[in-house]
């Protein structure tokens, strides 16, 4: 008989079900695929490199990243609680550290709790995806069930720890990443601040659903930033089909998602990279930017300096990017590997490569006939652009984007004609890459 347990053979069946419905594949051939993916989430992953010529935060090194997962444990049969809505409980907990002026002295104690909620430990089973809000402290700490008196020179502090995790529903389920997320939270403390006496240790006390609503609604919460979150532990907790659609990695390259949590890069066969769970892909090539719209305001801006440049607005957009362009690959000629990129949106898509076509051929030429642009609109357009491009959480697609704001600018203005000089008109490809999006193309 097996002794797989019964919870992992019931998850298993229902990812080959789900492999067979999405590639339409026989029951055999998915189940190989399923036992693949699991066999590698098991192996050790290729050691994350750090990226020449970007900062990147301290927490990443070629021993640990923050999506690396703890050496030595296994994955639970689900750990990211594909097939479960997400739930949340909390605590108070107690402990006793150095004194400090503010509270703000306190934020690396906060941090750790955080940052070790990332892989919960599940003990006996393996880890579990999770994260944690941290509130407080309170203004008056929770008193020790011991004797032992606090030192001179130390302050005892109580704040809320809310873990929440996408749980099968039950008690049981519930208890076990509670007691979890004490066990990471008291050692986190520890960890930073030993216990200054015997009776001193860090005490958790469970509250009332009351309570815990209060004390979240008057006091700011310490949670995982934008470079640690896994998608399926965002606000709201999004469904299992509603992971990022596209992300670029550290090296400015596009993947885009094929399903379960799994991405593939573009032009797979010519850099040779396997199919990647957006962990692996961030624990090897993070910090990732996810590919979003432009922000609506911003987007307005863009559209509003394109009408007031007239008919110089396409030189000037063709001469930002081709500003941008040439400091791009600057950096990486500087540092030997890509840096930032303005095709990693959509690398693959025919906007792209007609825009980079003209970029690096038409604009170049305007770049040296400052009559046919306005440098007031290229500066801002150059701004906006390396906004959308850099290394931060969201990375916006430039060519299509482009291709909607200049059709909403050409609407606006009358026409291909009002945003583009004599020559640049009659550039077939320009108007055809510029004016693909607009209801007067």
């Amino acid at each position: 008989m097996s002794k797989q347990p019964r919870r992992g053979r019931q998850w298993r069946d229902r990812e080959i079900k789900q492999v067979r419905r999405e590639r339409g594949i026989s029951h055999t051939a998915a189940m190989r695929i399923v036992d693949a993916e699991r066999a590698a989430a098991g192996a050790p992953l290729p050691a994350w490199v750090r990226p020449k010529g970007l900062h990147v935060g301290e927490r990443w090194s070629e021993q640990d990243t923050p999506f690396t997962p703890p050496p030595g444990v296994p994955p639970l049969a689900d750990p990211y609680g594909h097939a479960h809505d997400s739930a949340a409980a909390g605590y108070l907990l107690t402990f006793t550290v150095p004194d400090r002026e503010e509270a703000a002295g306190y934020s690396e104690v906060w941090e750790a709790i955080v940052y070790a909620h990332r892989f919960l430990v599940v003990p006996g089973r393996g880890w579990m995806r999770a994260a944690v809000g941290v509130y407080g402290p309170l203004p008056f700490p929770v008193p020790n069930s011991s004797d032992a008196e606090t030192p001179e020179g130390y302050v005892t502090v109580t704040v809320m720890v809310e873990p929440y995790a996408r749980l099968a529903p039950g008690l049981e389920g519930l208890k076990g990443f509670m007691d979890a997320s004490w066990d990471a939270a008291t050692a986190a403390v520890l960890e930073k601040y030993p216990a200054p006496a015997a009776g001193l240790e860090p005490e958790a006390l469970t509250v009332e659903v009351e309570m815990l609503q209060s004390l979240r609604e008057r006091l700011e919460p310490r949670t995982l930033s934008w470079m640690y979150l896994h998608p399926t532990l965002a606000e709201g907790g999004p469904a299992y089909e509603t992971y990022p659609e596209r992300i670029v990695d550290i090296r400015s390259r596009g993947w885009s998602h094929t399903g379960r949590g799994r991405y593939a890069v573009d032009f797979r066969e010519e850099r040779g990279l396997p199919e990647r769970t957006y962990d692996e892909l961030a624990a090897i090539d993070g910090p990732l930017s996810v590919v979003e719209p432009p922000y609506p305001g911003n987007a307005e801006e863009v559209v509003e300096r394109l009408v007031e440049a007239g008919e110089r607005a396409a030189g000037s957009l063709l001469v930002a990017l081709h500003r941008l362009d040439a400091s791009y690959r600057e950096w990486s000629a500087e540092s030997g590997e890509p840096t930032c990129s303005l095709t990693a949106g959509q690398e693959e898509a025919w906007e792209t490569k007609a825009m980079m076509d003209l970029v690096r051929g038409q604009g170049a030429v305007l770049a040296g006939q400052p009559a046919r642009y306005s440098e007031t609109a290229v500066t801002e357009l150059h701004e906006e652009l390396e906004g959308w491009t850099g290394v931060s959480q969201a990375y916006t697609e430039v060519a299509q984007n482009l291709a909607v704001l200049f059709g909403r600018a050409a609407e606006a203005a009358g026409g291909w004609a009002a945003l583009a000089d004599a020559e640049l008109r009659t550039l077939a490809p320009a108007k055809k890459w510029l004016m693909s999006r607009s209801t007067l193309a």
